[in-house]
């Protein structure tokens, strides 16, 4: 009985072992590494695409404060206005060296 268990233990562990690294499974082509250009090309374009999506929400931001009126629209424009610089500083943070 305990020789049993131990060779069902064994075989469950290298079937599931198996499994978990994908031997039957078709191995997919690894990616082309990219050049040193490529790569900055590629981070400075993220960062860009970043900006723009924190541009837009700071325009979309500002067009609802100009619907309101004197020290609620001032103070609707400084609150957009302190988002958007703090999301710059937080995104900016992962391109620090």
């Amino acid at each position: 009985m305990k020789r049993t268990f131990w060779i069902a233990l064994a075989t469950g562990t290298m079937i599931s072992g198996a499994a978990a690294i994908g031997i039957e499974a078709p191995s997919a082509p690894l990616a082309q590494s990219l050049t040193p250009a490529q790569r900055a090309g590629a981070l400075e374009a993220a960062r860009q695409a970043q900006r723009g999506r924190i541009e837009a929400r700071y325009q979309a931001e500002r067009a609802l404060c100009d619907s309101l009126g004197g020290a609620r629209r001032d103070r609707c424009f400084i609150d957009a206005h302190a988002r958007r610089g703090l999301l710059m500083m937080e995104t900016a943070a992962p391109y620090q060296p």
